[in-house]
């Protein structure tokens, strides 16, 4: 077995190579020795005997597609340019290279296309609000706290899919596909309850939902006025009469700030639940509720801890960022 030799720098090796050659070594035996192949041996000799060299003249490698200039440009345009795609940031930039080269310099960077998420403008007063609240709540546990909110599935929600590159992939959609409103809860010990409720809550019906799917559960889990409610300020939440009825029963209600679906952990849950529905493609608004069920029961209580234990972090985050939002 050919002993294979390690050398400090490119041009040490390469001499070595000179050497070899000139000692009229078999290049397969010196290709071992040097862990190169024979045409790499052979065109480094040749380069040696053309120009004396025994290395490339800098700067005569492969330009760089991209200079760097061009690469912050299209960072830049793609942190700026929300929903826009590849071709059109390097035609709208006039950055010179392929759809593919800006991609994998993208991917490269830690880049992903993904789905869009709505969220509400922020303006001044609410990012002072924000940080006002976090900063209140910098150091509560949250280890009793109940997170509960609502949402809407509906029929036709668009996902991901995979399909031949070039061919479009089509999503038939109605006027007005059928839609199921949902109330789900949970906490740092996992899910607590979910059901489905119609039309729009009210006061009254609110109360209604909670007295049937949460006093009870949270009681059990930790006993009746030591748990706390956490929700936003919906007006079925914040009327008079059902601040009461929850004070009847809870610790205590933790006040929300206005636009921070960021601050609920329910609403990465609901985010998560949306899409194993929607890959289910339900029909019906039957489909939709036996599909909700089947995701929640599915859904490993390990993850939703996980969600829930991030509240302290998304508290932090809030105040690091003066109360813009957190990326959760």
């Amino acid at each position: 077995m050919v002993k294979q030799h390690k050398f400090p720098t490119v041009a040490s090796r390469n001499s070595y190579i000179v050497a070899r050659k000139k000692d009229k070594v078999n290049t397969q035996e010196l290709a071992e020795e040097v862990d190169l192949s024979p045409s790499q041996v052979n065109r480094i000799y040749k380069r040696y005997k053309q120009n004396g060299q025994v290395s490339r003249k800098k700067g005569s490698g492969r330009r760089k597609v991209l200079t760097k200039a061009q690469k912050l440009q299209l960072l830049r345009a793609a942190g700026r340019r929300p929903g826009a795609s590849v071709q059109s940031i390097i035609d709208e930039f006039n950055i010179p290279c392929s759809d593919e080269t800006a991609i994998t310099y993208l991917k490269s960077m830690g880049y992903s296309y993904k789905k869009t998420q709505k969220r509400p403008y922020l303006d001044y007063v609410d990012e002072q609000a924000r940080l006002y609240w976090a900063q209140s709540y910098r150091e509560y546990p949250f280890t009793t706290t109940v997170f509960v909110d609502e949402s809407v599935f509906q029929v036709g929600r668009p996902y991901y899919s995979w399909g031949k590159k070039g061919d479009p992939i089509p999503l038939e959609t109605r006027s007005f596909p059928p839609t199921v409103s949902v109330w789900g809860s949970i906490s740092m010990l996992g899910k607590v309850s979910l059901t489905f409720y119609e039309g729009t809550l009210d006061a009254y019906d609110y109360q209604t939902l909670l007295r049937n799917h949460l006093y009870r559960q949270a009681n059990q889990l930790w006993g009746e006025g030591v748990w706390i409610i956490l929700q936003d300020g919906a007006t079925c939440h914040t009327a008079g009469s059902t601040i009461r009825t929850i004070s009847n029963h809870a610790g205590d209600i933790i006040d929300w700030p206005a636009a921070s679906p960021d601050l609920n952990p329910m609403e990465n849950v609901w985010s998560i639940l949306k899409d194993r529905v929607a890959k289910r493609n339900p029909q019906t608004k039957e489909d939709l509720k036996n599909f909700i069920r089947q995701e929640w029961r599915n859904l490993d209580n390990d993850e939703v801890i996980t969600i829930a234990e991030s509240m302290p972090d998304r508290v932090q985050m809030l105040i690091e960022n003066k109360g813009s939002y957190t990326g959760y």
